[in-house]
């Protein structure tokens, strides 16, 4: 009886979701870029982060800033600063990622639709995690590695919430680099969702 009631629990939760998600307006993701970057990480940066955020129920819009018209309007934006160089062009793993992989921006506790990458760290972090022939594609893995960061991000902007989930994949206040590049999906949980739902 028990788990039929937390089945139904989680099944009525998944099911607000969807309902609450139908009229959610599109989001534009604006990057802009410091400094050199690979082709292939944007690239499979936008794709990971499409396929992370689909579960979210907005329609993503995602491109460099430079490639916005001036003046133009948008349901709802954030504007991303990719920071330093977002290319696989020392594999070793030698600079100190200590610290932030990212971060928004907030104003009196209140967090704004900014946030900032920090590519060299996650540079190297991804080149420490690289094994054998992933070195191959180590760009991709790059791109793959900023998308998840980004999405964390994502999450504390839309959620409008420092906290974090213990319990949720990509809400997690600490990923290891090794899960960033990893083939496994990532996703957010029902309770994240939620909380990305105005």
């Amino acid at each position: 009886m028990r788990s039929l009631l937390t089945a139904l629990f989680a099944l009525s939760a998944c099911f607000q979701f969807v309902l609450s998600a139908e009229s959610l307006p599109n989001l534009t993701v604006l990057l802009s870029v410091d400094g050199k970057a690979s082709p292939a990480a944007l690239a499979e940066l936008k794709s990971e982060l499409n396929v992370i955020m689909k579960d979210t129920g907005r329609n993503l819009d995602i491109r460099l800033r430079e490639q916005s018209p001036p003046h133009e309007n948008f349901e709802d934006v954030v504007l991303v600063r990719l920071k330093g160089t977002c290319k696989m062009e020392r594999l070793s793993p030698f600079m100190d990622e200590r610290g932030p992989l990212a971060w928004t921006h907030s104003t009196d506790g209140v967090i704004l639709p900014f946030a900032e990458v920090a590519c060299d760290r996650i540079a190297s972090a991804v080149a420490g995690a690289l094994w054998g022939q992933e070195r191959k594609h180590a760009d991709r893995l790059l791109g793959r590695a900023l998308g998840r960061v980004l999405a964390h991000e994502l999450y504390h902007i839309l959620g409008k919430t420092h906290e974090h989930n213990p319990d949720g994949s990509l809400a997690k206040e600490a990923i290891s680099a090794k899960r960033l590049i990893s083939q496994e999906p990532f996703s957010f949980d029902v309770r994240d969702l939620n909380r990305m739902t105005p």
